[in-house]
Order: C-alpha cells, then sequence, then structure tokens
C-alpha cells in the first residue's frame, strides 16, 4: 500500500519519488533555488503502524532527557507522550513529531526512492492538518533553477 495519497506541489501533483528530505538544512543553496509550497497528504492508519516503533523509541529517550534535567523538556512530555494514535488528533503535536522530531524515518522514508531524479528539497514543515483517514504535511521546499545554457 502506497501510504502517500498525494504530494503536491505548488497545486500541481508530483511523485513522491522526485522529493527529498536532505539530512542538513538547504542553508546558503537556497539563495540559488526556487521555493515552492509542497503538501502530503497521508494514510494516517499506514503511518501509525510504520512509525510506532521509532515513535516509542524517541520517546524512551525522551523520557530519559527529562529525567536528567528533572522536568518535561517539551510540549510531548507536557502532553503526556500520548500514544501515537492519540497524537495525531493533535495537528501541533503531530507537526512537531511528524515535521521535525521524526521527520527522517516519516516523510524521509517515503519520498525520494535512492534512484529517481531529485527534483524537489524539503525546506521545512510548517503545517499538519488532522482528517479522519489522513494527515496533510504542508511547508516549503526547493528546487533547481531551470539550466540557463551559455
Amino acid at each position: 500500500m502506497q501510504p502517500i495519497a498525494h504530494l503536491h506541489i505548488d497545486n500541481t501533483p508530483h511523485s513522491p519519488a522526485s522529493f527529498a528530505v536532505p539530512e542538513m538544512s538547504l542553508s546558503s543553496n537556497r539563495a540559488t533555488m526556487i521555493a515552492h509550497i509542497f503538501s502530503f497528504k497521508i494514510n494516517a492508519a499506514y503511518l501509525i503502524g510504520y512509525l510506532e516503533p521509532a515513535y516509542l523509541a524517541w520517546i524512551a529517550e525522551s523520557k530519559e532527557d527529562d529525567e536528567q534535567h528533572g522536568e518535561p523538556q517539551d510540549d510531548l512530555a507536557r502532553a503526556g507522550y500520548p500514544s501515537l494514535a492519540e497524537l495525531l488528533k493533535n495537528p501541533a503535536l503531530s507537526e512537531l513529531v511528524l515535521g521535525h522530531y521524526l521527520l527522517q524515518e516519516s516523510l524521509g522514508k517515503l519520498t525520494w526512492d535512492g534512484v529517481s531524479p531529485i527534483q524537489y528539497w524539503l525546506d521545512k514543515v510548517t503545517l499538519c492538518e488532522v482528517e479522519a483517514e489522513f494527515i496533510t504535511l504542508s511547508g516549503i521546499c526547493y528546487s533547481k533553477p531551470p539550466y540557463q545554457g551559455h
């Protein structure tokens, strides 16, 4: 089952295989690239099953940090580390986990296939919307400018 129902970039459908999540920030490369708006619609049930092990591992590590500091370190901790199914009912916590903490495990693993030409690079996730069966992650991505021959 393909968990991504759609990827739209500037309101146009695209293949998730052409979209990459870089391990490091695009930083200064942005100056020579073209900004776009993206939107991923992802099947929530698939995402829960797929991300559960990574989420539980992240929680265990985060709880250790909380213990070392003597208090909760972020909004997820203050929410009591809800189950992934419960978390996906909360747009702000979903954005924090899917768009930041587990970005590589979520969009990073569900997009670029390692062989297709990359057309778009994720810059940041700015919004998470929760619907009945789907999670929609939106944000900013970049592409290289068209080749301007000599």
